[in-house]
């Protein structure tokens, strides 16, 4: 760890004015550049492919099948629970 650097830099952030500090923060909160963010894009992308891919073969959106799924309307096939789970996954994940 470069202290010195932290340390430079935790002089120049505690000398901005409250409205630097403020942009300062704006800027931090929309930068995409997250290591979390960058390490589950991927997964979330994986899921997304295997959602398209029940959504072609059963010709229904993945809301539309949860929403009967869980009323129980479509039954208990395995792929429906597969599907299911990727869908909580995928929904989980958006938030």
């Amino acid at each position: 760890m470069n202290t010195k650097l932290l340390e430079s830099l935790a002089e120049m952030i505690l000398s901005l004015s409250e409205e630097e500090r403020q942009f300062l923060n704006t800027k931090i909160k929309a930068s995409p550049s997250s290591t979390v963010e960058q390490a589950v894009q991927p997964e979330l992308l994986d899921l997304e492919n295997r959602l398209k891919a029940f959504e072609s073969q059963y010709q229904m959106s993945s809301d539309v099948f949860y929403q009967r799924f869980r009323s129980g309307e479509l039954g208990d096939e395995i792929d429906f629970f597969e599907w299911s789970v990727f869908y909580e996954m995928w929904k989980t994940a958006q938030k």
